[in-house]
């Protein structure tokens, strides 16, 4: 087989690694077609850093392969993670696990005070289950689960908008800033929590909006 043709091979698989969504098995293509480089360059006398380079693509490719099913197949998600990934479809597998790991989960035994408002909040919460009281303006309302505490001042980096107490018996996670900002550095990360950020105002303000129907 000719160079030539072998090097239009390794492009053609390159093409079609381009078009597959799946981070793995594009990855998995990719490295073939560096695979097919390499073997193109070893068939004539070919520039030795052109070599090279198809063999660190080659090489690169298969250390990510390797990291990505590390995080996907590691220790399994527990019974709760599992039921909290369904509500967070905006992560991969491996982002989520890196989302769980940083994370810390309490079930509360009394009502506990998130958020003050006008003073800056060090930690974002979550609740998984339960409800919370949200003060502002001298008013009170209720809020349920599967929504974010504390998102404006992580996100903005203000003070906290509204004093937030969370019901007794309310499961939730929390992740204290600091940390959760040197993870969302990854950029996978950060698009799928800036998604989560954006679908849960969404649901606030679906929710602000149903009050104000109802009081009318």
């Amino acid at each position: 087989m000719s160079q030539f043709l072998v090097f239009n091979v390794g492009a053609a698989v390159f093409l079609v690694g381009f078009l597959i969504r799946d981070v793995i098995l594009s990855r998995a293509v990719f490295a073939v077609g560096a695979a097919v480089f390499v073997y193109g360059f070893a068939l004539g006398d070919s520039d030795f850093f052109a070599l090279l380079w198809a063999v660190a693509i080659l090489l690169v490719n298969m250390a990510v392969i390797w990291a990505s099913l590390r995080d996907r197949f590691t220790t399994p998600l527990t019974t709760e993670e599992q039921a909290l990934k369904k509500e967070m479809p905006q992560f991969s597998d491996g982002d989520f696990r890196r989302l769980m790991q940083s994370c810390s989960w309490q079930t509360l035994d009394a009502s506990l005070q998130l958020t003050e408002q006008g003073k800056q909040s060090k930690t974002l919460y979550y609740i998984v289950s339960g409800g919370a009281t949200v003060g502002k303006g001298g008013k009170e309302l209720e809020v349920g689960d599967n929504l974010l505490i504390g998102e404006i001042s992580f996100s903005q980096d203000v003070p906290a908008t509204a004093t937030v107490h969370a019901h007794e018996g309310s499961v939730l996670i929390s992740w204290p800033s600091k940390r959760l900002k040197r993870l969302l550095k990854r950029k996978s990360l950060k698009a799928g929590f800036d998604a989560l950020l954006s679908n849960d105002l969404a649901e606030k303000l679906a929710n602000d909006e149903a009050r104000s129907a109802s009081d009318d």
